[in-house]
């Protein structure tokens, strides 16, 4: 059975999950997340398998029957802070309000808000200490280390680049006042298992995600 939360799967989740309800041809789902038909086939597979999508038949398009307990199951399995590669500088601007805005109209090297600092954004509901954000490699927070000013440190920074661990996660990017940020999906998945009131902010932004799935099946 496929892992349904292994990087190229997830990239398929996202997908689903972006576009709720959405309905795909695999080759369409294939074609969007960039993953092989095959290998979306087999996720399909395994998602009717678990009851969370079904197919009628081998020419119907796949549905997501259960997108709310697809999102949760995922974002349980995932680890933000565990399972991603940061390198941390140190910002002496106190005002994470003010940080931030130093990112806007800015869009190169590519980059993404996430956790905390992408919820204040999103879905306002706590005041981060530290900012998190996604870029494609290393030399790209080496990039913005240097046009934003920021002193390297090994570690506890507050200012910390993820590593993304596939294009996937750059996927459904939304954009707020000039700034960046994750899809509201890739936003709950990271935040659900952040330590310092993480699941908190995820439960209050899956209000919005919430909304926004009930608004499209009208």
């Amino acid at each position: 059975m496929t892992n349904l939360f292994a990087k190229k799967a997830a990239d398929i989740i996202r997908v689903l999950l972006v576009h709720y309800p959405k309905t795909w041809t695999l080759r369409d789902l294939a074609r969007e997340s960039g993953a092989s038909l095959g290998y979306t086939s087999r996720v399909s597979k395994t998602l009717i398998r678990q009851r969370l999508a079904l197919r009628a038949s081998s020419r119907s398009k796949l549905k997501v029957m259960a997108p709310e307990d697809l999102l949760k199951r995922w974002a349980t399995f995932s680890n933000f802070v565990a399972n991603t590669t940061f390198v941390e500088y140190y910002s002496q601007e106190e005002d994470i309000g003010k940080f931030l805005s130093r990112f806007e109209g800015r869009k190169h090297p590519e980059y993404a808000l996430t956790g905390l600092a992408g919820a204040l954004l999103v879905e306002p509901f706590v005041r981060p200490t530290n900012t998190h954000i996604y870029v494609r490699k290393r030399s790209d927070a080496i990039e913005w280390a240097n046009e934003l000013g920021l002193m390297p440190i090994e570690e506890n920074g507050n200012v910390k680049f993820a590593i993304a661990t596939s294009d996937g996660i750059f996927y459904g990017v939304q954009e707020i006042d000039g700034m960046r940020i994750v899809s509201d999906i890739q936003l709950y998945v990271d935040l659900y298992n952040y330590p310092a009131r993480g699941r908190e902010a995820a439960d209050e932004l899956f209000k919005r995600i919430e909304k926004r799935w009930e608004k499209a099946q009208d």
